[in-house]
């Protein structure tokens, strides 16, 4: 019996040893399913950036912007809708170098201004303005934004497409809206052939038989969308027949009377 006892008591011992984590008594910080070292611990916590970050992304949604944030807290999408952004805000916006998605909806002070301070985002992939007042500058501003690949500045006639060329001529841009703007025929013969687009969206504006003549030679194209373009039934049955892997969606229903399905696209 007594020797029953000591031995309950040597691995009651062993066992407190275990679990002491070692020098500090660290085992209370250990995180669930992983080990008490730095590393995993850290990764736990908000980063340095997002510690640095808490205050511009606190300002920003109290002046009614939604900032969402990755596992490390950092900010990585900023949307605001039917607002003013204020000069203020858009400095702050700029500030947040870890955001990848912005996302703007009817604000009215959305100028070239605004763009120039969002282009020096290293890890901008998304920009989608619609409504505002941009012009065709703002094309080459955003040649500054090294990782966009997708652009989306819809509902905007102020805008006729000039620029673009260069920035599709750099490979990076997958997905383009410019519907509801001042597109015109002329411009779209003036873009760069080989490019990276693979969905372009250019509803309610103006072409013709020449534009689509140099769209249906975009290689990678996969989807395309001229709904009330000025684009004649003969004209996109042409353009199908030349790329039939690439849904052309013109909002007609096609020849027997059963209507075109288009892909869901989302900016």
């Amino acid at each position: 019996m007594r020797m029953a006892v000591v031995s309950i008591l040597l691995l009651l011992t062993a066992g407190c040893d275990n679990n002491s984590g070692g020098p500090g008594g660290a085992a209370g910080k250990t995180a669930v399913g992983g080990s008490a070292d730095a590393s995993s611990v850290g990764q736990l916590l908000p980063s340095e950036t997002a510690h640095a970050q808490a205050a511009t992304v606190t300002a920003l949604r109290q002046a009614g912007w939604r900032v969402e944030t990755n596992g490390l807290e950092e900010a990585v999408i900023a949307i605001l809708e039917d607002g003013e952004i204020g000069s203020e805000n858009g400095r702050r916006l700029s500030g947040l170098e870890t955001l990848e998605q912005v996302r703007l909806w009817n604000c009215p002070d959305a100028d070239d201004a605004f763009v120039e301070r969002v282009a020096g985002l290293a890890k901008l992939r998304v920009l989608v303005i619609r409504g505002g007042r941009l012009t065709d500058a703002c094309f080459e501003t955003l040649l500054a934004a090294e990782a966009l690949e997708s652009l989306n500045l819809g509902n905007m006639s102020g805008l006729t497409g000039r620029g673009v060329a260069g920035l599709l001529a750099r490979g990076r841009i997958k997905r383009l809206y410019l519907d509801h703007t001042g597109v015109s025929e002329e411009v779209i013969e003036a873009w760069p052939v080989e490019n990276s687009l693979q969905m372009l969206n250019l509803n309610h504006t103006h072409l013709g038989t020449a534009a689509a003549r140099t769209l249906q030679e975009f290689p990678t194209l996969k989807s395309v969308f001229v709904v009330q373009a000025g684009l004649s039934t003969d004209t996109v049955a042409a353009w199908r027949r030349a790329r039939p892997n690439c849904l052309v969606y013109d909002g007609r229903e096609r020849p027997g009377g059963s209507p075109e399905r288009p892909a869901v696209e989302s900016p």
